[in-house]
C-alpha cells in the first residue's frame, strides 16, 4: 500500500447554525413564556426572572444580526425553558381553575340568597372572579365563603328546599376544592374567617356531580384562549345551579364531551405549531430559494391543521437542512484547504470543473515529478490522501528511501496545513494513518505523455 492518511474536517460553520437553529427554537419558547408570565402576573405575584425582558433582550440582539451576542445565554435557556414553560403553563391554569370555581360558586348561592347587599357582592363575584388579582380574590374568596357558613346556618325557607340544598351543597364542594395556600393569609376585605379551616368536601368526590364539576374547571382553565375558545362553555357551566340533579348530570355530559374535544383540538395545534417551529429552526441559518420554498411549504402544512403533513413538511425541511450543512461544509473545507496547498507550492490538478464530493483531485511538486498525492473527498468533510509513486528510469522497487522521503514530506506538509486551517475554524481528526514506508509503493505508469508544453495536458491550477 501507499502512503494514506484519512482526515475528518469539521468546520466552525456546522456549530454556528446548531445554535443558530436553537436560538430560533428559543425565541418561541420565550414568546410563549413571555406570555404566559404576563397573563399570570394579572393573576398572582409573579417571582424570579423576567422573561418578557429577556424576550425584548433576544430580538435587540437577534433582529439586528448580532445573535453571537446571545450565545452565552442560549444552552441555559434551550435546557431551562422547557421545564419554565410547563410551570407556567400549569400556575396559570391553577390560578384560572381557583376563580372559575369562585365564579361558579357565587352564581350557585345567588339562587338561595334574597338579602341584597349580599346578592350585589355574590353578582360581581360571579361576573367578574376570572380577572381578581390575588388580594382581591382572597377577599372575594372569603366574601363567599361567609356567604357559604351563613347559608348553611340558617333554615331553608324557599319553595324547593331539595334544589336549594343541593345548589349549597355545590357550593361549599366547589369552595372545598381551592388550594390549601389561597387559606393561608387574611384578605383585605376584613372578614376575619379567612383564617378557619376550608371545608371539607362531601360530595364533591370524582364520581359525583359536583366533583365532576370541579374537574370540569380545571380542564377548561388548561385550555388556552389563543388556540381555542371555551367562553360557551364556561357559560353553560355558570347556569348549572338552575338545573335540577338529573339535568345537572346531563349537562356536565354535554360539557365535559366538548372540552374534551376542544382540549384534543388544542393539543393537535399546538403539537402542529411545535412541529413547524422546528422545522423553520432547521432553516434558519440558510438563505436559498430552495430554503425560501420549505418555509413556504411549512407555512401551508401550518395553516392545513394535519399533524401528519406538518411533520412531513418538518422532517422535508430537517433532511434538507442537514444535507445542505453536509454540502456547504464539504465545499468550504476542500477550497481552504486547496487555499493552503497552493500557498505550500502545490499544483491542483482537478478533473472537471470543480473538486466535488466524492470525487478526487490530484496535487503535486514541480520539484517531483515523479509523485503526486491524490485527495479524495468524502461527504461531510471528510479527506483521504494518498501518495502515488509513478514508474522512471532507474527506480528500484520495494521500499525505497525516496519514496519514504516523500511520504514523510506529505506527512510533514499535511500537519502543516491542518495547523494553518485550524485558525481559519477548521478542526482535523485524524482517523487513519498509514506511517512512512509502511508498505511498499506500487508505482503507477510512467509519465512520459505529460507534455506541460501544451495547455490540454498542463495540470489545470485551482485558484481559490
Amino acid at each position: 500500500m501507499s502512503k494514506l492518511v484519512l482526515v475528518n474536517y469539521r468546520i466552525s460553520d456546522a456549530e454556528e447554525r446548531e445554535v443558530r437553529r436553537k436560538i430560533a427554537l428559543i425565541r418561541s419558547m420565550l414568546e410563549r413564556c413571555a406570555r404566559l408570565q404576563s397573563e399570570l402576573a394579572e393573576l398572582e405575584p409573579v417571582a424570579g426572572e423576567d422573561w418578557g425582558v429577556q424576550l425584548a433582550r433576544y430580538r435587540k440582539f437577534v433582529d439586528a444580526n448580532r445573535w453571537d451576542e446571545f450565545v452565552d445565554d442560549y444552552n441555559r435557556l434551550y435546557d431551562e425553558l422547557p421545564e419554565v414553560e410547563r410551570t407556567l403553563e400549569k400556575e396559570l391554569a391553577d390560578a384560572k381553575a381557583k376563580r372559575l370555581r369562585l365564579e361558579l360558586t357565587a352564581a350557585t348561592l345567588l339562587a338561595s340568597t334574597e338579602a341584597s347587599s349580599v346578592r350585589k357582592d355574590l353578582e360581581a363575584i360571579a361576573k367578574g372572579a376570572s380577572g381578581l388579582f390575588a388580594d382581591r380574590f382572597q377577599e372575594a374568596q372569603s366574601k363567599i365563603e361567609k356567604a357559604v357558613r351563613d347559608r348553611l346556618a340558617t333554615p331553608l325557607e324557599v319553595s324547593n328546599q331539595s334544589v336549594t340544598a343541593d345548589q349549597i351543597a355545590l357550593a361549599r364542594d366547589l369552595l372545598a376544592a381551592a388550594p390549601a395556600e389561597a387559606w393561608a393569609s387574611t384578605p383585605m376585605g376584613g372578614f376575619e374567617e379567612a383564617r378557619q379551616a376550608p371545608y371539607e368536601a362531601g360530595a364533591g368526590d370524582v364520581e359525583s356531580a359536583n366533583g365532576r364539576v370541579i374537574q370540569l374547571s380545571e380542564k377548561l382553565a388548561r385550555l388556552q384562549s389563543e388556540l381555542v375558545s371555551v367562553d360557551d362553555l364556561v357559560a353553560r357551566l355558570r347556569d348549572l345551579w338552575a338545573k335540577s340533579t338529573s339535568e345537572r348530570g346531563l349537562l356536565i355530559d354535554s360539557i365535559e364531551l366538548e372540552a374534551q374535544d376542544r382540549l384534543d383540538a388544542a393539543k393537535r395545534k399546538r403539537d402542529i405549531e411545535k412541529v413547524i417551529e422546528e422545522g423553520l429552526a432547521w432553516l434558519t441559518p440558510f438563505s436559498s430559494l430552495s430554503a425560501d420554498n420549505l418555509r413556504e411549504r411549512l407555512i401551508v402544512a401550518s395553516a392545513a391543521g394535519d399533524l401528519a403533513v406538518a411533520r412531513a413538511a418538518s422532517d422535508e425541511a430537517r433532511t434538507w437542512a442537514e444535507a445542505e450543512g453536509r454540502r456547504l461544509d464539504g465545499d468550504r473545507i476542500r477550497s481552504v484547504l486547496l487555499s493552503e496547498l497552493q500557498e505550500l507550492g502545490y499544483e491542483i490538478n482537478v478533473q472537471g470543473a470543480a473538486w466535488d464530493e466524492s470525487s478526487r483531485v490530484s496535487i503535486s511538486k514541480p520539484s517531483e515529478p515523479n509523485y503526486d498525492v491524490q485527495l479524495s473527498a468524502a461527504p461531510g468533510g471528510a479527506i483521504q490522501s494518498k501518495v502515488r509513486a509513478y514508474d522512471h528510469p532507474g527506480r528500484s522497487g520495494g521500499v525505497n528511501r525516496r519514496d519514504v522521503e516523500v511520504e514523510q514530506g506529505w506527512c510533514e506538509d499535511l500537519a502543516r496545513v491542518n495547523a494553518l486551517l485550524s485558525k481559519r475554524g477548521l478542526t482535523a481528526e485524524i482517523v487513519h494513518e498509514d506511517g512512512p514506508g509502511s508498505s511498499e509503493q506500487k508505482p503507477l505508469p510512467a509519465r512520459a505523455d505529460r507534455d506541460f508544453q501544451t495547455p490540454a495536458a498542463r495540470p489545470m491550477e485551482r485558484k481559490v
